[in-house]
């Protein structure tokens, strides 16, 4: 409990300094990390802690953006939109994750894939709402009801804080007695049957929730960018997302958002420098998964026990009682 405080606060105290030490540049990229950062914890919840990888996860992002930009030329209510995107997003996952999670494994994967092939297809094709191919710009305004909010620093402030919300959110989803149910049937399925909990049930909460989060980050992303696409539930996107949760660390809360963070601060300067900046990322994921132990909160794990093993040893060998009770033993 003292070390979830602890990190908690430690999160607070970096998204309020870390404007102070960015130029306006790192904050707009930064906020774009927040947004993203949201969007791969919630994929993270589906591949770390119940066991489904997603490729169709874009399309409740989606389906969020597009919610507030269809909505937003009728409302320019910002709660009225963003409680409209996570409902509608959330609502689609339910009934989409009600048949999604019959199947397993490869077949879930490529089910949802189809899935999110299906929303990019009509999100292409109905012009009259969505713009099709050309997309659209979105009218609604970042307005709490006390002025509109044009500032980058305002936008940066609003998505830290957004961000920090969704981490607590996990943080007791997780710990909670549904969250501990959700992992035991990842790690044992059968066992969990056996013991009579309905697998079906804890599966759909957590893909219902994670569609939802997926959704909130999408009208973020709204607000902040401004237009939406089709491509933001192109499969590729989802892709993106994946790698994002892989390069911070599968199972993990946190892990997805420094994926997040990585990701984009590699696409944004190595792109700048050349244009092979996808390959860079591709060898960093190869090293990550094959060499590595696992993403960057596990080599974090890794490097941190390999120093108190190391220290350890150092003390132990310093030390001639010690080394006699080895010999004595």
């Amino acid at each position: 409990m003292k070390k979830n405080i602890s990190l908690i606060s430690l999160i607070i105290i970096v998204v309020s300094v870390l404007p102070l030490l960015l130029s306006s540049f790192g904050v707009d990229l930064t906020t774009e990390i927040y947004i993203m950062a949201i969007f791969a914890m919630s994929l993270g919840l589906l591949m770390g802690f119940a066991g489904m990888v997603s490729l169709g996860h874009a399309a409740f992002f989606a389906t969020g953006t597009y919610t507030v930009a269809i909505l937003g030329n009728f409302i320019n209510n910002l709660y009225i939109l963003v409680f409209a995107a996570i409902i509608i997003a959330g609502l689609l996952a339910l009934l989409t994750g009600s048949l999604f999670i019959r199947t397993s494994n490869f077949y879930f994967l490529m089910i949802t894939l189809a899935f999110g092939q299906l929303l990019f297809a009509l999100a292409w094709q109905l012009e009259d709402w969505t713009g099709g191919a050309d997309g659209m710009r979105i009218s609604a305004t970042l307005d709490f009801g006390f002025g509109e909010i044009n500032s980058p620093l305002g936008h940066y402030y609003i998505m830290g804080a957004a961000f920090i919300f969704v981490y607590i959110l996990l943080r007791l989803f997780v710990n909670s007695p549904a969250g501990k149910i959700t992992k035991g049937i990842m790690e044992n399925q059968s066992r969990m049957i056996a013991l009579g909990y309905n697998v079906r049930v804890y599966k759909l909460i957590v893909y219902s929730l994670a569609g939802a989060l997926a959704g909130f980050a999408g009208s973020l992303y709204g607000y902040f960018n401004m237009f939406v696409s089709p491509d933001l539930s192109y499969w590729k996107f989802s892709g993106e997302v994946m790698i994002m949760v892989i390069f911070g660390g599968v199972g993990t809360i946190i892990g997805p958002a420094l994926g997040a963070g990585l990701f984009i601060i590699l696409q944004n300067f190595i792109s700048s420098y050349t244009e092979r900046w996808q390959f860079i990322l591709g060898v960093i994921l190869v090293v990550l998964v094959l060499v590595g132990k696992g993403g960057i909160i596990h080599w974090f794990g890794y490097f941190r026990d390999n120093f108190k093993t190391s220290k350890g040893k150092n003390v132990k060998a310093s030390s001639p009682v010690e080394e006699e009770k080895e010999v004595i033993t």
